[in-house]
């Protein structure tokens, strides 16, 4: 996997999303969460801020971008009923954990992103300007019913508790970066969390988000 250390952050968002869950692919009659959101999940959530349709996803790949979450949000157990199939025999009850008050931090940077403006920019001109982005529906991060209370453009303070997700060969997580079922394009990176501030973490942390990592 390639690292990127030479980034530099051209924005930083701070994301408050209330109740989420990212379900792991080996996940079945169980579902557990991951403790941070997949790259590919925070993708898709600035490309629908930005009103950029699922089959233009690709606009902004190569996008550079280093993800933290603030402390550990309080996780918790339901009981639901989760659709297996196409067909209403495939809905069954099963256990499913959620995570409450997440805060994530993204930092971004334009990297290999080659549209003719970037998402940056255009991540800016959305939360400067939202009448003028054209796009239904809530702003959710993962699945639709996870919607996002605020995003804002900030930056912790030092003495932040942040936990960093860091491209790691060895890691712990197998996460997606870049999913497009239409291109039938799919990449998983392995990564682990570090706990550090925003000064150590940053060069260790930044990921293409590409179909391929050599991007």
């Amino acid at each position: 996997m390639k690292l990127a250390t030479s980034y530099k952050p051209e924005l930083c968002l701070r994301v408050d999303v209330p109740i989420c869950a990212f379900r792991p692919y080996e996940s079945r009659e169980y579902q557990d969460t991951h403790p941070v959101p997949p790259p590919s999940a925070v993708y898709g959530m600035l490309l629908s801020l930005c009103g950029v349709q699922r089959a233009d996803k690709a606009r902004h790949s190569g996008v550079a971008m280093a993800l933290a979450v603030e402390g550990e949000p309080d996780r918790s157990r339901v009981f639901r009923k989760l659709r297996r199939g196409k067909d209403l025999e495939g809905i069954r009850p099963d256990y499913q954990d959620l995570l409450s008050g997440m805060r994530l931090w993204v930092w971004l940077a334009s990297g290999n992103d080659a549209a003719e403006q970037s998402l940056t920019k255009c991540i800016q001109n959305a939360l400067i300007q939202p009448e003028s982005i054209n796009r239904s529906g809530g702003l959710s991060l993962g699945e639709s019913s996870y919607l996002v209370d605020s995003i804002k453009v900030d930056e912790p303070s030092s003495e932040t508790a942040l936990r960093f997700l860091i491209p790691d060969h060895a890691g712990f997580y197998s996460l997606p970066v870049w999913i497009d079922h239409g291109a039938n394009q799919r990449r998983r990176d392995r990564f682990r969390i570090d706990a550090r501030n925003a000064a150590d973490g940053l060069p260790e942390a930044w990921v293409n988000i590409a179909p391929s990592a050599r991007q």
